[in-house]
C-alpha cells in the first residue's frame, strides 16, 4: 500500500472542498485496485502518475463550459476527483413530475471544460449599433504567487488566454485577466429546535460550591479533610452522622474520573517504580555490608546485586500471576482441569459399560491356565 492512500480513500476520491491540502494525489497507486473483486466493491478509478494534474484551477464552485456542448450553456462546478482528473458538474433538467426543476449530475474531463471568467462588452458588429455582451471563457489558465497559508497550498490563477479574444487587448498583447476563488458557503446554524437546548440553559451554573470555616488564626484547630471510605458513605447515606456538606468530598472524584492511561500517569508510575527499585538496592547493599562473614566489600555488593535481581524478578512473576488471576486465567483453568476429569471419567464409565452383542462369528477366547 502506498504511503498516505488506502484503497478505500482512492475509491472515494471526490470531494466538493476546494482547497488544496496537500498533493498525496500525486502519489503512485496499484494498477490492482481498479480490479472489481465484487459487483459490492466500490470502482477504484485512477489515471497514471505522469498524466494526473498537480495545481487545479478548476474547483467546486466555479462555472465552466464544455468543450464538445453546441449549446454553450454554463455549468457549475460540484465535485473533483483529482485521481483521474474528472469534474462533476450539475445539469439543471427541465422538470420533474411534479413541475418543480430537478438537477443532475455528469461526470466530464478536467481537460474538456473552460473556465467562464465573466461577462464583457464587446464592439457591435455587422449593422448592429449596440454594444453586444458575451461570456468570455479561458483557454489557458496560469498561476502565481504560490504559498501556504494555514494548513492548505494557495495560489493566484490567471487567464493567459480567452475565448472571444477581449477587444481591448491588442495583438501580440499578453493577457493576464485575475481568476478570484470561489467563495465558501458559510454554515448557518439551524434553527433551535424542541430537542436542543437553549444557549442560556448551556451557560447557566448549576455546582453550588461547599463553604469553608472561617479561619481565623494558626492556633485554631484546622478543619480535616473527609477520608474516601467518609466520602462514599455519605454518597450512600446523605443523612449519616459524618456527613458534612461544608468539606470538599469532590476531590476524590478525581482519581475515579481521571485518564489512568495518560501520558503523564505512566511516567509518574514509572518513576515511582524507579525509585522503588533503587531504594531496594540499597536496602540489600546495607544488609550485606552489615554481615560480610569475611567477604570483601565488592563480593558483598555483587551478592546484594544478585538477591536484588532475584528479588525483583520474584516480585515481577508474582505481578504476573496477579494479573492472570485478576483476568479470570486461574478460574479458567480450574474449570478446563474439572471438565477434563469429568469427561475421563464418562470415558471409563463407558468403557465398563460396554456391552457386545452375540453373533455367529464371535470366538470366546481360552483362559490363560487352559492354553497351558
Amino acid at each position: 500500500m502506498p504511503p498516505g492512500w488506502s484503497k478505500v480513500q482512492a475509491a472515494r476520491a471526490w470531494t466538493s472542498s476546494p482547497l488544496t491540502k496537500d498533493f498525496r494525489h500525486l502519489l503512485s497507486l496499484p494498477a490492482y485496485w481498479m480490479k472489481r473483486k465484487s459487483s459490492l466493491e466500490s470502482a477504484v478509478r485512477f489515471v497514471k502518475t505522469k498524466d494526473r494534474i498537480k495545481y487545479w484551477n478548476i474547483v467546486p464552485g466555479d462555472q465552466v463550459r464544455l468543450r464538445n456542448d453546441r449549446s454553450g450553456r454554463i455549468y457549475q462546478v460540484n465535485l473533483i476527483n483529482r485521481l483521474s482528473n474528472r469534474v462533476m458538474v450539475k445539469m439543471e433538467m427541465d422538470s420533474d413530475r411534479e413541475g418543480t426543476p430537478s438537477s443532475n449530475n455528469k461526470s466530464v474531463p478536467y481537460s474538456n471544460c473552460q473556465l467562464f471568467i465573466g461577462r464583457y462588452e464587446f464592439p457591435p458588429q455587422g449593422d448592429s449599433t449596440e454594444a453586444q455582451t458575451k461570456p468570455v471563457f479561458a483557454l489557458r489558465i496560469g498561476t502565481d504567487n504560490h504559498a501556504w497559508i494555514g494548513y492548505c497550498h494557495a495560489w493566484d490563477r490567471y487567464a493567459t488566454a480567452t475565448t472571444p479574444r477581449l477587444p481591448h487587448y491588442m495583438p501580440g498583447e499578453p493577457v493576464r485577466i485575475h481568476v478570484p476563488w470561489p467563495k465558501l458557503d458559510k454554515r448557518s446554524p439551524p434553527d433551535v429546535g424542541p430537542l436542543d437546548t437553549v444557549e442560556d440553559v448551556v451557560m447557566q451554573v448549576t455546582y453550588t460550591p461547599p463553604t469553608f470555616p472561617v479561619f481565623t488564626g494558626l492556633a485554631d484547630p484546622q478543619p480535616k479533610a473527609p477520608s474516601e471510605q467518609e466520602y462514599i458513605t455519605a454518597a450512600h447515606k446523605g443523612d449519616a452522622a459524618s456527613y458534612d456538606a461544608s468539606q470538599v468530598f469532590e476531590v476524590f472524584l478525581a482519581k475515579e474520573l481521571a485518564n489512568p492511561h495518560s501520558r503523564a500517569k505512566k511516567q509518574a508510575r514509572w518513576k515511582s517504580h524507579k525509585l522503588y527499585e533503587r531504594s531496594l538496592l540499597q536496602k540489600f547493599i546495607k544488609t550485606e555490608l552489615e554481615n560480610l562473614d569475611g567477604r570483601t566489600h565488592r563480593d558483598a555488593r555483587a551478592e546484594a546485586a544478585w538477591k536484588w535481581r532475584h528479588a525483583l524478578a520474584e516480585e515481577r512473576k508474582a505481578v504476573v500471576k496477579r494479573r492472570w488471576q485478576n483476568r479470570g486465567g486461574e478460574a479458567r483453568l480450574l474449570r478446563k482441569k474439572t471438565r477434563r476429569v469429568r469427561k475421563e471419567g464418562k470415558r471409563r464409565e463407558r468403557l465398563r459399560n460396554l456391552v457386545l452383542e452375540e453373533g455367529p462369528n464371535q470366538i470366546v477366547p481360552r483362559s490363560t491356565e487352559a492354553r497351558a
